[in-house]
């Protein structure tokens, strides 16, 4: 009964209390349903209003991302990768900060940078290099480097690094992309990430060694830093090709300075090698007094 009332099936009837009277189903329909229907027309009238909204701000979203500065992008193929950072190193005004990983560059790719840092340098622009110690062992390198030092450039060499990274004016950097493709670079503009690298260029720049154009040999202290950076890998447990590759220089070379090292302390094994190094101090000390720059 409750429920036939409730749906306008049935209705009082006027003068006779208690006494309800049909109503024809497609009336009461009509009757219960049109408020619902009324509801619903106006709920679809807002979401297409609010659709057309949210449309309308994405666009203009879209719009001024596509329009603005990018934080960051990323450059595919060689020749892209060249030209834009030419472009950026040759609009530095001030300051050119990069860091080369790896014991040698291509003669080709000297002779192409070469007289681009020269010129940079006659501009009065600062220019600071961080290269591996192993550097030395690729004379083409080591000429290049010589000649870019007696110029006015400041060269640094270290024993392991970082990846590359070249950073103008601290405004602009490029690193290698997550896949380390030589195809493939990010541009980053984003102000707080190059301070960060930048803070990372100075953090290996403060424990690097000088070169000094007026010395015609490597320094000491890098085949030192050399041998010690290996007995550290080697204690480690690393393989010689991983030593290799963090090193920068080839498994022919750990080779060789592993051999000289197991000669000097009397070794004639692998084991016997990491049991002396422990036993007679010869374990690199902890750089803790080596504080990077903040």
């Amino acid at each position: 009964m409750h429920c036939a009332t409730d749906l306008g099936l049935l209705v009082p009837i006027p003068g006779e209390p208690g006494l309800l009277a049909p109503v024809t189903p497609t009336i009461a329909a009509g009757r219960t349903l049109a408020p619902l229907e009324q509801t619903l027309a106006e709920g679809r009238r807002r979401l297409d209003a609010l659709t057309k909204t949210f449309e309308t701000a994405e666009a203009v979203y879209t719009e001024a991302r596509q329009s603005g500065p990018q934080s960051s992008s990323v450059l595919r193929g060689a020749a892209e990768i060249a030209e834009t950072i030419d472009a950026a190193v040759g609009l530095c005004k001030a300051e050119l900060l990069t860091a080369q990983p790896g014991g040698r560059r291509p003669p080709e790719i000297l002779e192409t940078v070469v007289q681009r840092n020269l010129d940079l340098l006659s501009r009065g622009v600062s220019q600071r290099t961080l290269y591996q110690h192993a550097v030395w062992n690729h004379p083409p390198t080591a000429d290049y480097i010589r000649t870019v030092v007696e110029a006015g450039g400041n060269i640094r060499t270290v024993d392991e690094m970082f990846d590359r990274v070249i950073i103008c004016d601290r405004t602009v950097a490029f690193i290698p992309t997550l896949s380390h493709s030589p195809e493939e670079a990010l541009e980053v503009r984003d102000p707080h990430v190059v301070r960060y690298l930048a803070n990372v260029f100075e953090c290996a720049w403060a424990r690097g060694t000088l070169v000094d154009p007026a010395a015609g040999k490597r320094p000491e202290i890098v085949v030192s830093e050399l041998e010690q950076s290996i007995v550290r890998f080697l204690v480690a447990g690393h393989t010689e090709e991983k030593i290799a590759r963090g090193l920068g220089i080839s498994r022919r070379t750990v080779a060789e300075y592993i051999s000289r090292i197991s000669r000097r302390l009397g070794s004639v094994s692998r084991a016997q090698l990491g049991y002396l190094i422990a036993t007679r101090g010869l374990l690199p000390e902890p750089e803790s007094d080596r504080a990077c720059p903040p």
